[in-house]
């Protein structure tokens, strides 16, 4: 039997990293294509030296997907909204973009997914893309916030390739959860403080009860990936989460194994911020969605972890103890 092969967009950051990394530790048959803007930095140096190929390729260039995605029997996909909000960002500074910024993202993204669908949507041999998605915030709060760009890009990015004659019963969605890294990679917003007294605080703008899906993405979106590739039938939409917690729970959680008390205070600070960009109320809006409406609340036929069990597969779930204990809190801790 012919060996399968998975492109995989993005795979320098961490979703594609951590789908390449699964795959190759359980799909050890299946050849791998990374997908980056640039290979020759160290971390696609890295993957390369793993027996990844490494092709330069731009969601922002539909003739470099098509030519990327040749031979693909499987494409795990992603939208960047980091990248693209940080150059609009520079844009506005310089006078070429007029707040609200996210609508300009909005833009860029959604014709990335566009792009990729369209690529994809050619290869002839193509037996499942899987794309990382959010859903509606406008919908699912029927209207009342309207202004979590990023979030409708991502929804609109699926609607698209849903909708896709030439994807016609190929594409499964991954709905991502809350980061595990976010209390790391976003310091500003989700970081861990320590205070002079010894103790630490986390205050980001959510309320104490508010249950959240948090995705360990290193450990638990591989599996999930595969096993939507798994499925005889799409599409399939599920909700990729590792462990439901409160922002009390997680932090206990981390309090326990550092062993520094901590105390969870929700900020307001971007719910009040005066910013030109439109970048504060964005995020705010997204928040407060999730305060008010919680993310189990969902479009119909959007699976959760468990249901998957009743369609053949079963998924990897890890703790988020287990990601706590993995990580490096020396930048928090000392």
């Amino acid at each position: 039997m012919a060996s399968k092969l998975i492109v995989v967009v993005g795979a320098t950051g961490s979703q594609g990293s951590a789908v390449i990394s699964y795959v190759q530790s359980h799909e050890p048959s299946w050849k791998i294509c990374g997908l980056t803007r640039n290979v020759s930095s160290d971390a696609s140096q890295a993957l390369a030296s793993k027996g990844v190929e490494m092709i330069t390729a731009n969601s922002n260039d539909l003739s470099s997907l098509e030519s990327a995605f040749t031979g693909a029997n499987y494409i795990y996909a992603y939208t960047d909204f980091g990248s693209i909000i940080g150059d609009c960002m520079g844009r506005f500074a310089k006078g070429q973009v007029s707040a609200p910024i996210g609508l300009e993202a909005n833009k860029i993204e959604h014709q990335h997914g566009r792009n990729i669908a369209d690529a994809a949507a050619g290869v002839p041999g193509l037996e499942r893309l899987v794309f990382s998605y959010q859903a509606s915030v406008e919908k699912l709060s029927r209207g009342k916030y309207t202004k979590s760009y990023h979030f409708e890009a991502k929804a609109s990015i699926a609607k698209y390739m849903l909708a896709h004659q030439g994807l016609r019963g190929k594409v499964s969605l991954c709905q991502l959860g809350v980061f595990t890294t976010n209390a790391i990679k976003l310091p500003d917003f989700f970081g861990i403080r320590k205070r002079p007294d010894g103790s630490a605080l986390w205050s980001p703008p959510l309320a104490a009860t508010t249950l959240l899906p948090w995705i360990d993405i290193e450990a638990d979106l591989g599996s999930y990936v595969t096993s939507l590739i798994a499925l005889p039938r799409a599409p399939i939409e599920v909700l990729c989460v590792s462990e439901w917690l409160t922002g009390v729970q997680w932090l206990e959680l981390w309090s326990r194994h550092t062993g520094i008390l901590a105390r969870y205070e929700a900020s307001d600070g971007i719910h009040k911020a005066m910013e030109p960009t439109g970048i504060a109320e964005q995020m705010s809006q997204t928040m407060r969605f999730m305060d008010e409406f919680g993310m189990k609340v969902q479009e119909p036929g959007v699976l959760m972890p468990e249901d998957l069990a009743k369609e053949g597969v079963a998924v990897q779930q890890t703790k988020v103890a287990d990601y706590i204990a993995r990580e490096d809190w020396s930048s928090i801790v000392g």
